[in-house]
């Protein structure tokens, strides 16, 4: 079978598949080393996925739990990040189906980078807003439509990655992704 490609270098990572060998051993440092790397990216996703820190934060070390007590079913057929965070996935989906209530996002989504400073009252007022709106109408998308739109926008995977991530083809990854788009556009059009 072929590998997952490295998002960022576009290979695997040699020293990562020496920490999998190394962990699924019983090597703790080198699981650490693999928590290390990924333990940011993981909380970004579970973030954008449950929209609470405190339940982000639990998912992702349940997530990290049951990726160490289960390493050995860890076939290798695909990176260490696919499998992980396809358990994390998992894992925020169940807070989602256990909580079955809407939750604020965080105040950093849906906030413009690099535009300047409000400089008025009512600037703010409007960013407030449209950053409460975008994290409404995020949290308000089914989860098969949340999952790729925040793997793809906030955790950076391709559409081939997130399909093997959600168990799903690359095209069925994409389409999933462009309407969860289509919806949130639809749900922010008065703020376009």
């Amino acid at each position: 079978m072929t590998r997952d490609a490295n998002p960022i270098a576009g290979r695997t990572d040699p020293m990562e598949e020496r920490w999998v060998s190394l962990a699924r051993e019983g090597d703790e440092d080198a699981f650490a080393s693999l928590v290390r790397a990924h333990q940011d990216r993981l909380y970004h996703v579970a973030l954008r996925l449950v929209g609470h820190p405190a339940d982000a934060q639990d998912a992702v070390q349940e997530c990290l739990l049951q990726a160490w007590q289960h390493l050995d079913g860890f076939r290798g057929e695909a990176q260490f990040s696919t499998w992980v965070t396809r358990i994390l996935i998992n894992r925020c989906h169940n807070v989602l189906r256990a909580r079955k209530l809407t939750v604020p996002l965080p105040d950093d989504i849906g906030s413009a980078e690099g535009l300047p400073q409000a400089t008025s009252a009512e600037d703010l007022a409007v960013r407030a807003q449209r950053r409460d709106a975008v994290r409404t109408a995020v949290l308000s998308l089914p989860f098969d439509q949340r999952a790729p739109l925040v793997l793809t926008v906030f955790g950076g995977y391709t559409h081939a990655e997130m399909g093997r991530i959600l168990g799903i083809s690359e095209t069925a990854a994409k389409v999933r992704a462009h309407r969860g788009r289509k919806t949130l556009l639809s749900r922010l059009q008065e703020w376009r």
